[in-house]
């Protein structure tokens, strides 16, 4: 990539960070780490769960952005519900911005009828934004036949590079073993956050709202008798601030081989990507890729996206206890 492009592109994100209201990282694979899409989530696979992911978004540039995340969930008996921990970690602009979050996640199960569950969930996570400026290049700072001299006098103006703050999240979810339903709101204290001392108050980071519906069913051929494949559509809307985005799609799963489409689009109808995914399905582990073909302005320039996430169960999970969004591999399905 040419060296101005590249510039461009931190000074891009740099002004982002430091001015504009913020907007969380994006996955293709929502459900490879329920947890970041709803604290609700935790525990309700029945056993302990771990989940790995990791995103390269453009390829064409030099690691725009490398997000990675890692998550543990677990059904707590004397809880009544379960425990979920996780992190990701986010470097944009070749580590010129890092952002990193640690949060931890409570959900309590209340069972509805013999076939449906009600979970209400609570997070709390610390979160660090971290800003190299050895990265950055100003106009007073670079001289035309010599490249850079001295420090830039824009630098007195970042006079917090490093910091955090605490963040709080909620969510709520209802399922059975065929549908499930949630909705979820992070960043209910809206944390104020800035790179410049005495401009909190001035830049907060927005609330988001997610409302998300999924399915797993069983599709026969000639008869009842005997499974031929399961589809799963899903949708998820989402809202923060000014940002709106609608992801759809249907993803099928047969011996073991998943195989999917995803739309993604704001609330206007304009769209960004098309999502096309393929994943390995076992009992206790699946692995999932997904490439993120772009068809917004930017699809000639930005070399698409990639993500890979791996999730695996300690345990065998119990029979009639799987849900829509593990896809855990089954040659026949029981009664609807």
């Amino acid at each position: 990539m040419k060296i101005q492009n590249k510039y461009t592109i931190v000074l891009i994100l740099v002004v982002w960070a430091m001015f504009v209201r913020a907007q969380d990282v994006s996955f293709s694979q929502f459900y490879s780490n329920p947890l970041y899409l709803n604290p609700a989530f935790a525990g309700t696979i029945g056993v302990p769960r771990v989940a790995l992911q990791y995103r390269s978004q453009w390829h064409a540039f030099d690691n725009a952005y490398n997000t990675y995340s890692a998550a543990i969930d677990m059904p707590v008996e004397k809880l009544r519900g379960g425990l979920g921990f996780y992190f990701i970690n986010d470097a944009q602009a070749n580590g010129a911005l890092n952002l990193l979050q640690l949060n931890a996640s409570y959900a309590v199960n209340v069972q509805l009828s013999n076939n449906y569950f009600l979970n209400g969930g609570f997070q709390v996570g610390y979160h660090q934004n971290s800003l190299n400026a050895d990265e950055l290049v100003f106009a007073d700072n670079l001289d035309v036949n010599f490249g850079s001299h001295g420090v830039s006098g824009e630098m007195a103006y970042l006079t917090d590079p490093n910091y955090s703050y605490v963040d709080l999240s909620t969510g709520v979810l209802v399922y059975s073993q065929r549908l499930f339903l949630g909705l979820a709101a992070h960043h209910l204290n809206e944390p104020n956050q800035s790179f410049i001392n005495g401009a909190e108050s001035d830049v907060k980071l927005n609330r988001k709202y997610s409302a998300h519906f999924g399915a797993r069913l069983p599709v026969y051929l000639y008869g009842h008798q005997r499974k031929k494949f399961d589809i799963s559509p899903q949708i998820i809307l989402q809202k923060q601030g000014e940002f709106n985005q609608i992801n759809y799609g249907l993803l099928a799963a047969k011996r073991g081989l998943a195989v999917g489409t995803w739309f993604r689009q704001n609330f206007g109808m304009r769209y960004d990507a098309v999502i096309f995914l393929v994943g390995i399905v076992r009992k206790r582990w699946q692995f999932t890729y997904t490439y993120d073909m772009t068809v917004s302005g930017l699809w000639g320039d930005s070399g698409g996206t990639s993500e890979v996430s791996l999730a695996f169960l300690l345990r065998e999970i119990k029979k009639g206890k799987s849900l829509p969004f593990y896809d855990k591999y089954e040659e026949e399905f029981g009664e609807m």
